[in-house]
C-alpha cells in the first residue's frame, strides 16, 4: 500500500514548520518597520522613530485632536507608552497639547504644521512603500491582499 504525498509523516511536517499567516503578517510588519526606521534617520525626521506613528497616525483623521486616552486605546497601546511617545512629539514640535472644548478639565493633542508635513509625508513613503511590493507581486495580489486585511480587521472581535 503506497501512501500519497500529502499524507506522509515528512509532508506534514514540513507543512507545520511553515510560518504560520500571523507570524507572516508580524514578519512583514518588522520589515516595513525596519525601511521606516531606516528612511527616518535619512530624513528630516530623524528625531523621531517608527513608534511615533502610533500618535501621528491617529491624529492624521482628527484635525480637532484627541485625548491621550483615545490615542491610546486607538494604537492599543497603554495610556503611559502613548504619553512618552506624546511628551517627545510636544518637545520636538509635531503635536501640541491644547484645551478641550468639550471638557474645562482635559485637554486634546493635535498635529501641528510641522506634525502634518510629517504625516503627510510619511504617508508619501507609505504609497512608495506599496508601489514596490505591487511591482513585486502585482498590483492586483496587492489590491487583494488590502481588502483582505480590511475585511479581516472589520470582523475583529472586540473583546
Amino acid at each position: 500500500m503506497s501512501r500519497s504525498k500529502s499524507s506522509s509523516p515528512a509532508r506534514r511536517r514540513d507543512a507545520d514548520d511553515a510560518p504560520r499567516l500571523p507570524a507572516l503578517i508580524r514578519l512583514a510588519q518588522q520589515s516595513l518597520h525596519q525601511s521606516l526606521a531606516r528612511w527616518l534617520s535619512e530624513s528630516p525626521y530623524a528625531d523621531l522613530q517608527p513608534a511615533h506613528t502610533a500618535a501621528t497616525q491617529a491624529l492624521w483623521s482628527r484635525p480637532d485632536g484627541a485625548r491621550l486616552t483615545a490615542l491610546a486605546q486607538h494604537a492599543r497601546i497603554t495610556k503611559q507608552s502613548m504619553g512618552a511617545l506624546i511628551d517627545h512629539l510636544s518637545g520636538t514640535g509635531y503635536v501640541e497639547r491644547v484645551d478641550d472644548p468639550d471638557d474645562g478639565r482635559a485637554s486634546r493633542v493635535r498635529l501641528t504644521a510641522r506634525g502634518r508635513a510629517f504625516v503627510e509625508d510619511v504617508r508619501t513613503f507609505a504609497r512608495r512603500v506599496e508601489a514596490e511590493w505591487a511591482a513585486r507581486v502585482g498590483a492586483r495580489r496587492l489590491e487583494e491582499l488590502r481588502h483582505t486585511l480590511t475585511l479581516l480587521l472589520a470582523d475583529e472581535p472586540t473583546s
